[in-house]
């Protein structure tokens, strides 16, 4: 006689390995989207922390170029006009379009910017730190207004070195750069 199994189905055993390859696959698959996930808000807090520091740049730029009377340095009268003694200073003062003397400095690891008698006030986001911020003036003694004859067209050596990242990403997560450039004066050297 034949017997005949009216059985079908799984096994409790068939059953208790297929749920643990489940929980292992999906385990896997959630770690990689909540991977995917962080590497996203990453790349855009990167990506408006440079963002703002592009303004911050582009907005001292427009200022510097259309000024005059450049002053480079912490020490003296920051009304006057002067050269980088030494080269590397992270203050620098000038005379905005408008008249009003503006000043450029780094304290706390952030940019900050004065217009006249005003409050200084940061222009950099805190998501930025600057860990070196040096300013080189040449040719600003003998610029428009200020006795001329050198010939020499006045400019400014803009180099900032820092970080960028947000205070709540670990140190790991962080992107270092530096930036150089150089801000003609706009006015022509006669």
């Amino acid at each position: 006689m034949n017997k005949i199994s009216n059985n079908k189905g799984f096994t409790l055993i068939e059953m208790i390995v297929s749920l643990g390859l489940f929980t292992i696959i999906l385990f896997i698959a959630t770690s990689a989207l909540l991977t995917v996930v962080d590497t996203d808000r990453k790349s855009r807090t990167v990506r408006i922390s440079m963002d703002n520091l592009n303004l911050a740049l582009e907005n001292m730029n427009r200022s510097i170029k259309t000024g005059t009377s450049y002053f480079c340095g912490a020490g003296g009268e920051f009304s006057g006009v002067q050269d980088c003694a030494i080269p590397g200073q992270s203050t620098f003062s000038f005379t905005k379009q408008d008249g009003a003397r503006a000043t450029y400095t780094l304290y706390n690891n952030r940019i900050w910017q004065t217009v006249g008698a005003s409050v200084p006030m940061p222009i950099t986001a805190p998501e930025i730190y600057i860990e070196s911020l040096n300013f080189s003036v040449q040719g600003s003694a003998y610029g428009p207004g200020n006795g001329g004859g050198d010939y020499t067209q006045p400019y400014v050596i803009l180099v900032i070195n820092g970080t960028v990242g947000s205070t709540s990403l670990n140190l790991v997560s962080k992107s270092g750069f530096k930036i150089q450039t150089i801000i003609t004066q706009r006015a022509y050297d006669n």
